[in-house]
């Protein structure tokens, strides 16, 4: 059987600004508010078409994290373009009219450089995919002095072989994208959301590799956990402390693919814990 294409989380900003229907980012999530100022939203173009969003993660003033498909285009070449808000309602001061215009008036929209990894090359070496990427900022957003951080390296490997109960093993989850495909593509607001997700898998596998990490998609309507979609890609996994349930700020992974295009079953998060992302960041930091 030939392997199914990875599905990425980025979504157009003709759905954002379409409107739909009752529904949120982070599916099932809650709205977030001032909760978490240190997760942005970018907007971008690449190769000569946009504008497209995804989420990420400030790790200080003028460096945010994200997933590697939000900041190179199928060409290989970083984005064209590339805009970052820390709102919470990115869009709320949006009268219509060009985009591009308005993005580089806006007081809260922050022009940056997209970096790479240097061996992502669209998902061609999957599942090893080094979809991690940065956007060097021209200028610093204000969270208070909120920012991300890394976890150690192989902090996540004693999860192989632990055993125990789900709450071991959860995460926060940050974003801007969308509550699901069914019906399709519904988008109430383009809003920061949160929610939480529980690791199933982290063992090298067709899928995974040695990069990504499985989460939890499929959160019963409300009934359970939440799930990522389009949108949320480079967004943050907030580890929880098993100890107190509290969320941390250390980012374990970014938000990467899914397999079926449905924004239910599973998802897939690249993770920071591994010498491919360390070495990376390390570097820009």
């Amino acid at each position: 059987m030939g392997m199914r294409k990875p599905v990425v989380a980025v979504v157009s900003l003709v759905l954002l600004l379409l409107g739909a229907g009752s529904a949120h980012a982070i599916t099932w999530g809650q709205p977030d508010g001032e909760e978490h100022p240190h997760v942005v939203t970018l907007l971008f173009a690449q190769d000569g078409v946009g504008f497209y969003s995804c989420s990420g993660t400030l790790l200080s003033p003028d460096l945010v994290l994200t997933a590697g498909h939000c900041v190179e285009g199928d060409s290989g070449a970083p984005n064209d373009l590339t805009y970052v808000s820390n709102s919470p309602d990115p869009l709320a001061d949006y009268a219509g009219g060009g985009v591009t215009g308005y993005l580089a008036a806006s007081d809260h929209w922050v022009p940056g450089e997209a970096v790479p990894h240097p061996e992502y090359d669209g998902f061609s070496a999957f599942p090893d995919t080094f979809d991690i990427g940065l956007v060097r900022l021209e200028r610093a957003i204000d969270t208070g002095g909120v920012y991300g951080r890394l976890p150690e390296e192989g902090m996540l490997d004693a999860l192989l072989t632990r055993k125990g109960a789900t709450t071991q093993r959860q995460v926060g989850i940050v974003g801007y994208g969308l509550q699901g495909t069914v019906p399709a593509f519904e988008q109430e607001d383009y809003v920061r959301y949160r929610g939480t997700s529980t690791i199933t898998g982290l063992s090298r596998s067709s899928t995974q590799g040695g990069h990504s990490l499985q989460l939890t998609n499929s959160p019963g309507e409300g009934t359970g956990g939440s799930g990522t979609c389009f949108g949320d890609s480079g967004g943050p996994a907030f580890w929880i402390d098993p100890a107190t349930g509290r969320e941390t700020t250390t980012v374990v992974a970014v938000t990467s693919f899914g397999i079926t295009g449905r924004c239910a079953g599973t998802d897939f998060s690249f993770r920071t814990d591994i010498p491919a992302a360390q070495d990376f960041v390390d570097a820009h930091l």
